[in-house]
């Protein structure tokens, strides 16, 4: 990992899930940025530039699947985790397909593997973008 500290956006409506995940992410010196609701997380996305996003799939008003799509405008570089106790497969794999979605963890997950996944989908996102900093290289065989 750079020396950057990773910024995360956390979208859940409940307060206890969200907050308990702020506190296992905040241990490993993540900054944790916590959203109530995707709407509120939305106009969040506009002011902040997040390395990864983690969403709840179960929200009033839109549901996670719907958030990663819109927030993937506002975010291109961002990686996202759709964590669910319930969900729709049909939206889910829809959404990984668009890759408006990168990983998926039912709830209740386990620490030690959501971390896996976390600290995973950092490194894609870091490797994406040194390979899209790199100079193109024309190379000719004749």
């Amino acid at each position: 990992m750079s020396n950057r500290r990773k910024s995360i956006l956390l979208i859940d409506d409940d307060s206890l899930v969200a907050n308990s995940l702020a506190r296992m992410l905040r241990s490993r010196q993540f900054d944790v940025s916590i959203c109530p609701d995707p709407k509120s997380a939305l106009a969040f996305c506009d002011r902040m530039k997040f390395d990864l996003i983690i969403t709840d799939q179960r929200m009033p008003v839109m549901n996670g699947t719907e958030f990663a799509a819109r927030a993937k405008e506002k975010q291109p570089q961002a990686r996202c985790i759709l964590i669910s106790g319930y969900s729709d497969c049909a939206s889910v794999i829809d959404a990984f397909n668009k890759e408006h979605i990168h990983q998926h963890v039912s709830k209740p997950w386990d620490n030690s593997y959501l971390l896996k996944v976390v600290d995973e989908q950092i490194q894609l996102g870091e490797k994406k973008e040194a390979i899209e900093r790199e100079p193109l290289r024309l190379v000719a065989s004749f």
